[in-house]
């Protein structure tokens, strides 16, 4: 695949990067602070539309391998769910909502219609790079530089939407103005990413309609998947609590402006940006286990770290925090992503099905579940602090909860995603997939 292809298919995830982003760092914040909406609700809120995924996401995967069209069994998911997330994400930060109550149902509403398009879009995206070649460092080059695209596609969800909204003046209208000018921009690469995925890659679908039983076999069937699929559900759900509680950590923690959390979160994404390289030749030369295994103990150790609170106040010391968090964070998105990559591609040898839709399916609904876990959890531990909706203090227990909720909830999910992980083995993790 030619490297102007490769370039144009990356851009495809400042798309997947901002909206998996915006709504985990962002909405959890939108609901409490400026819709006023209870924590206990705003965590069913956040968690419910994307667990939804579990079902849709595998089915979105099905859809997509069982395809026949002139654009091939993936692009056309591609065209429909990037019009479909763009019209839904403006729609969730723009609408004009009434009191708390009736808002709860209108958010569910929207993030429930982003999710179901995301995930239009997300599956077959994420599908190609297991069908792009039989190659393994070929495999690795695309997903190197997706993961790169994503992550700034994340800088540009968790730093500049909030530095955005800041910009505008905050509140609702702020919210309203920054999904536009986002959702400008995940469009075009959206967009370039339709344009520039081949048309008839692995252009045959299974000869034999979906069955029930394929599900079966690829979860219940395939150990090491089983696990790694674990394990990245623990990361993602450590990874969801501390975007999700940032904004609030550096609010009423460290007492500095809300515009601030941008700017720390932007930190850890251009560390992350900055460390995939590295990631990329981790994964080569120690595996996709191994720099997995490396990659969650330093995002937990950096994440512990946050315990320190006030002494964190200083821009200088906050920042190196957030930039050791996202080498961490690199590590936990190239490694994992790479590791699937082989899994699904030696799993497609081994059955003689080209079922790569399904098996992404699985993956990105995983992905999704952690996602959603990360600021549902967040929501529970606000809620079971004291934490008050739409205050602009906290009580000093409060306070003291959410510094201890940020640095141990996130280090706890990443160290425990090392037991599954650990029961992947190292041949099928390192096999080139033949």
């Amino acid at each position: 695949m030619s490297s102007s292809r490769v370039f144009g298919y990356a851009l495809g995830s400042f798309g997947t990067g901002v909206f998996s982003t915006v709504p985990t760092v962002l909405l959890l914040y939108f609901c409490t602070q400026i819709l006023s909406i209870p924590a206990q609700y705003a965590a069913v809120v956040v968690f419910a539309p994307k667990a939804w995924a579990i079902i849709w996401d595998p089915l979105v995967g099905v859809w997509s391998d069982q395809t026949r069209s002139p654009w091939g069994r993936r692009r056309p998911f591609l065209l429909a769910g990037g019009i479909g997330i763009l019209l839904a994400f403006v729609g969730l930060f723009s609408w004009n909502y009434g009191g708390p109550e009736g808002s709860v149902w209108v958010v569910g509403a929207f993030y429930f219609a982003l999710a179901t398009a995301y995930s239009l879009f997300a599956v077959p995206y994420v599908a190609f790079p297991a069908e792009a070649s039989p190659e393994a460092k070929e495999r690795e080059r695309i997903v190197a530089w997706r993961i790169g695209f994503a992550m700034v596609g994340s800088l540009i969800g968790a730093a500049l939407a909030p530095m955005l909204v800041d910009r505008f003046g905050g509140g609702h209208r702020g919210y309203a103005a920054m999904s536009l000018i986002v959702g400008a921009i995940c469009g075009a690469g959206m967009g370039t990413a339709f344009l520039a995925m081949p048309s008839r890659a692995a252009q045959t679908p299974p000869q034999r309609p979906f069955a029930w039983r394929d599900l079966r076999s690829a979860v219940g069937g395939n150990h090491d998947f089983r696990n790694l699929m674990l394990s990245y559900i623990l990361q993602l759900t450590g990874v969801g609590v501390l975007s999700a509680l940032s904004p609030y950590w550096v609010v009423f923690v460290l007492g500095r402006p809300a515009g601030d959390a941008g700017l720390v979160l932007g930190t850890m994404l251009i560390a992350t940006v900055a460390a995939t390289p590295l990631w990329a030749l981790g994964v080569r030369r120690f595996g996709g286990r191994g720099a997995t295994v490396f990659a969650a103990i330093l995002f937990a150790l950096a994440t512990a770290s946050l315990a320190l609170g006030p002494l964190l106040a200083g821009p200088a010391t906050a920042f190196a925090t957030y930039a050791a968090i996202g080498v961490g964070f690199s590590g936990l998105q190239v490694a994992p992503f790479a590791l699937a990559a082989h899994l699904i591609h030696a799993y497609a040898v081994r059955s003689g099905e080209r079922q790569e839709g399904l098996m992404s399916g699985i993956w990105t609904a995983c992905e999704k579940l952690g996602l959603a876990f990360g600021p549902g959890v967040a929501g529970l531990g606000l809620a079971l602090i004291g934490f008050v909706s739409a205050a602009s203090h906290q009580s000093p227990g409060a306070v003291r909860g959410m510094g201890w909720l940020i640095a141990f909830a996130p280090a706890v999910f990443s160290i425990l995603s090392l037991i599954p992980l650990l029961r992947v083995s190292r041949p099928a993790a390192n096999a080139p997939g033949e």
